[in-house]
């Protein structure tokens, strides 16, 4: 079982990597699951029978990073979990207002007054933050239990280096040899630059920096530590022929130490050239971080001349093979810093008003649209490239100071853990998670790395390598892990932690799956590398939703199908039918994920089309007018169409009122201040100009008029 275990969690290294860093759904699902198939392995090993008593005991391994997933489990919960409207007000407004927006304005006044919201208003990405979060914390916990001898550790160091090794090995071949693919996907992006299997070098060079500084400190594990003086002993007569056989001896120590000096040559090599900035400096500043560690302990100064060595080496590689074009990308680094700080300043408008719970982990892609700067028009940002900022957006200060004391809790017990060892293996490979974390922290900062399945994955496997290092103990000529154990007995009060644990497994198990299954069926995570169907069907499409109906997307689209299914129907009572579905489809669109500008603005205008119901003027249209309302709140700057849009509609609606009432001009002023954002927005496009002057004529064909309209709006 241990074994098993073992090379399962291995293999999904493995294949998170190569499969483009595991950023697609398909990916990320197979691994988690396999995670999860694993940590069931692992209970069933831990699982024992007193032969004298009958009893079952559950011995539950101690880790020091439990607390700090422990933290973050309980907290994604609670941003998930109804609370009373007076308390979400008191701890997020913004919360607040968002789910209230959430309602479906038909029966909005039907709300009972004392409603419950959760302070992430829409679920979906903090249940599926919530799934990866289990599967990294049981990635670690397996691979400690698993790496639980020096064999065990020396292959699993073993494995990563050589998938670092290929990785850059093949990212140079694609790149230099001007064949320009990643598997089977053609580059589109990041052309001259070495990528391996990742599409984005960033990442790839995050991949890089960790197996450089594991390959480093793994070949100073085997680095004899500094002789006394008078103690050095050099046999200068010793031929070429027998050094050679002692390199290849029976220990093969040094053999080992050419190789995984090599391997991080070749990594390096592929760092460099990949051109990321923030790679390149924060594994340079880690690798500084880690030498300064071995400072600490006097027998192992002399392994910092070992990790400058490996660099000097692999710089003078790559400048013979051509980093002239990776160190002309720091000429471009002011330029790039500007726009990455106007991603942060709007970042942290997110921030601002969602300060002390934030907006719900993994909410950023849906929430930024509104704060998104006019200089990003049309773009589409899943992350704000800072880690840091956006995970405060995401999570408040609340969520932001349980990161802080997590990782504290855990660099402090292993600091302890680290200080107090002799041995040059732990100690080598017990510095690596520091010298890790402090690389990716700092990466964080200009880049979304911990955004990338695969690579917070080998974070966590070097820090479960490290921490069995430092576990590792030498007991009467033998090599032990010593761990700390919970008895659980499963006759009486531990079954019931017993089954919460394997429960979390489960749940996340299952709803990986579900997740699969439904993207396989409509996809929504955006996949670049498969030629997947853009438009499924409303079968497809429905049983999505039956796999996993929390995705917001999945009944936009169902919307989507079904209204165009009902343009091509000519019975009005078949038109009708569809107008109920459609409505139904979009208004749970809403309900699910507020944020998205778009669903309301479709809603609305499938509430004016039921212009034949008696109650139309005083039910219909006032809630298409609420629809345009929040669709206008959260449009943000991003989408001149739009912006676009909405005018039309309050063009629309001003013929529905009467002149002299006052509603009329506030509609066509409304219908001005997004003509001219749109136009303001898109100011080269005539084609967007004409078709807006067109709409406004079909209602108003005085030319003075038009102008009139798009003039005010431009002004304003």
């Amino acid at each position: 079982m241990d074994k098993a275990a073992f090379v399962i969690l291995t293999t999904v290294l493995v294949i998170s990597v190569i499969l483009f860093g595991a950023v697609h759904a398909y990916a990320y699902s197979f691994v988690f699951i396999c995670i999860f198939i694993a940590s069931f392995i692992i209970v069933k090993k831990n699982i024992t029978k007193d032969i004298r008593t009958g009893k079952y005991t559950y011995l539950y391994l101690k880790t020091d990073l439990d607390i700090l997933f422990y933290l973050f489990f309980t907290y994604l919960v609670f941003q998930m979990f109804p609370l009373p409207e007076s308390m979400v007000r008191t701890i997020s407004p913004g919360a607040l207002a968002v789910g209230k927006i959430a309602r479906s304005p038909l029966f909005e006044f039907e709300q009972a007054r004392s409603a419950w919201f959760a302070l992430s208003p829409y679920e979906y990405p903090v249940r599926q933050s919530f799934i990866r979060i289990v599967a990294y914390w049981l990635l670690f916990r397996c691979l400690v239990e698993t790496l639980n001898s020096r064999a065990r550790i020396n292959t699993a160091v073993a494995v990563i280096l050589m998938l670092g090794s290929f990785e850059a090995l093949y990212g140079l071949i694609e790149t230099y040899s001007g064949h320009g693919y990643i598997l089977w996907f053609r580059k589109i992006v990041y052309k001259d630059d070495v990528t391996g299997t990742y599409i984005n070098r960033n990442h790839f060079a995050g991949l890089m920096g960790m197996g450089v500084l594991l390959a480093a400190a793994f070949s100073a594990a085997y680095s004899k530590q500094k002789k006394r003086r008078g103690e050095i002993k050099t046999d200068w007569k010793k031929s070429f022929r027998t050094r050679l056989s002692e390199l290849f001896s029976k220990d093969r120590i040094y053999a080992k130490k050419i190789l995984v000096i090599t391997s991080g040559i070749v990594m390096g090599l592929g760092l460099i050239l990949s051109a990321s900035r923030g790679g390149i400096i924060s594994a340079s500043i880690a690798m500084f971080f880690m030498g300064l560690m071995f400072l600490f302990k006097k027998e192992h100064r002399r392994k910092g001349f070992l990790l400058l060595a490996m660099f000097i080496v692999t710089f003078i590689y790559a400048y013979n093979i051509g980093i002239d074009y990776s160190l002309k990308r720091f000429e471009h680094i002011s330029g790039d810093y500007e726009t990455r700080e106007r991603y942060a300043l709007k970042t942290s408008e997110i921030f601002d008003d969602y300060k002390i719970t934030g907006a719900g982990i993994g909410n950023f892609q849906y929430l930024y649209p509104r704060y998104q700067s006019s200089e990003d028009k049309k773009q589409y940002f899943l992350f704000a490239h800072n880690d840091w900022l956006q995970f405060a957006a995401e999570a408040g200060i609340a969520g932001f100071v349980l990161l802080i004391a997590g990782i504290s809790f855990y660099i402090y017990y292993a600091a302890r853990l680290w200080k107090a060892r002799n041995n040059s293996y732990s100690i080598c490979l017990g510095a690596v998670p520091f010298a890790v974390l402090a690389a990716m922290g700092i990466h964080s900062y200009s880049d979304f790395n911990l955004h990338i399945p695969a690579n917070f994955m080998m974070m966590v496997a070097i820090a479960a390598i490290g921490c069995s290092a430092l576990n590792l103990e030498k007991r009467h000529h033998t090599e032990k892990i010593r761990y700390q154990y919970i008895s659980l007995d499963l006759n009486r009060k531990g079954i019931l932690l017993f089954l919460l644990f394997t429960g979390v497994i489960l749940w996340s198990g299952i709803w990986s799956f579900r997740h699969l299954a439904a993207e396989s069926l409509c996809n929504t995570v955006p996949n670049s590398t498969l030629n997947r169907e853009r438009y499924p069907s409303i079968e497809k499409v429905g049983t999505a939703i039956a796999w996993d109906g929390k995705n917001a997307e999945y009944r936009f689209r169902l919307a989507e199908k079904l209204i165009t299914a009902r343009n091509g129907e000519s019975d009005d009572k078949s038109r009708n039918e569809y107008h109920i579905k459609i409505i139904d489809a979009l208004e749970n669109a809403v309900r699910l994920n507020p944020f998205n500008a778009e669903y309301h603005l479709r809603l609305g205008w499938e509430y004016t089309y039921m212009w034949k119901k008696t109650d139309y003027h005083q039910k219909w249209l006032p809630a298409a007018d609420t629809c345009m309302e929040r669709a206008a709140y959260f449009a943000g700057e991003k989408n001149p169409n739009q912006h676009a849009e909405l005018g039309n509609y309050w063009v629309m609606r001003s013929k529905t009122i009467d002149p002299l009432n006052l509603l009329w001009d506030s509609a066509l002023n409304r219908a001005g201040w997004h003509y001219g954002t749109a136009i303001a927005l898109e100011p080269a496009d005539r084609k967007l100009k004409e078709k807006i002057r067109e709409y406004i004529w079909n209602f108003y064909p005085d030319e003075e008029f038009v102008k009139r309209v798009i003039g005010e709006g431009e002004k304003t």
